[in-house]
């Protein structure tokens, strides 16, 4: 099956493969089909450059997207197939195609993100990557929300449309330096929370009097049992760290995805950020899986 660059053809074919391929609930495909086509839409992301399918007479069985992030001089791969060729030869030469595209922007480094029972990982050795991190999947699905008393101090207050110039800060504020992470725009910003996946009221914020602590970004996801609740974010101004604010916050998304009828919460985490594994853990959250990072270092670029 050949390797082809995306084109405006490939559209509906492309959107009802990923639809399909991640849940087989038609409401829940329909909000995969939206934001799959916003994530094809964001800034700096150009799907007829940067989007691979494998397509044979219409028919379309895997894709590629190579997101390119300049700041930190790297491309980020993301694949998916249909389960037939998952770790196959046809999956392969997708992901060698995607690699040659990534190289062309002159990163420093490539890295793509597999879960470790796909056989992903055996193709991208062959490609010359290496295993350079591991993150937890974690899901919360008690039937209780933990007891979380915010101190007086404290105050919540959800995103507003023209809070994305805050965001944009805070976030960067908080992970800047930490493994992976590519400082945001408050053009990119603005837009994800815009995304079909997301609500302006499931961002929050912690504030201390009137300076932001930290916020909490919450995602919906399908899953095997339906609709699922995600923390995409969560994040901790500096002078906050150590004080106990990831943990208000994070109980705060919480409440949030309980109040709109989300009873399951899932989360990843750095294998590395033992503080925050502690925090998961002892809110309730149980590992489920995992997924490995994998980089090509391109030396000289």
């Amino acid at each position: 099956m050949p390797v082809v660059n995306y084109t405006n053809k490939h559209r509906t074919a492309l959107f009802d493969f990923v639809a399909s391929n991640n849940s087989l609930n038609t409401e829940l495909q329909e909000l995969t089909r939206r934001t799959f086509q916003g994530v094809l839409c964001q800034p700096g992301v150009e799907p007829a450059k940067n989007c691979l399918v494998l397509e044979e007479e219409g028919r379309i069985s895997g894709l590629a997207i190579v997101f390119r992030e300049f700041p930190i001089n790297r491309s980020i791969i993301e694949v998916m197939a249909a389960p037939g060729l998952v770790g196959g030869t046809e999956e392969l030469e997708l992901i060698r195609q995607a690699v040659i595209v990534a190289k062309s922007e002159l990163p420093s480094v490539v890295h793509m993100c597999v879960s470790p029972d796909t056989g992903r990982g055996k193709l991208l050795r062959k490609l010359g990557f290496t295993q350079v991190r591991t993150y937890l999947d974690m899901l919360w699905s008690e039937e209780s929300l933990p007891e979380a008393d915010l101190p007086a101090k404290y105050s919540l207050r959800s995103f507003h449309e023209e809070d994305s110039a805050l965001l944009t800060k805070i976030q960067n504020d908080a992970f800047t330096g930490s493994w992976g992470f590519c400082p945001n725009t408050d053009e990119q910003i603005k837009y994800r929370t815009r995304m079909p996946n997301t609500s302006k009221t499931g961002i929050l914020f912690l504030l201390d009097g009137g300076l932001p602590a930290g916020y909490c970004w919450t995602l919906m996801v399908p899953s095997e049992n339906g609709l699922r609740g995600a923390i995409g974010m969560i994040g901790v101004m500096p002078d906050y760290r150590g004080q106990g604010v990831s943990r208000h916050i994070l109980h705060a998304g919480m409440r949030y995805l309980h109040s709109i009828g989300i009873s399951e919460v899932g989360l990843e985490v750095d294998g590395n950020n033992a503080p925050a594994i502690r925090l998961y853990t002892s809110t309730g959250f149980k590992k489920i899986g995992e997924r490995h990072w994998f980089e090509l270092d391109l030396p000289g670029k």
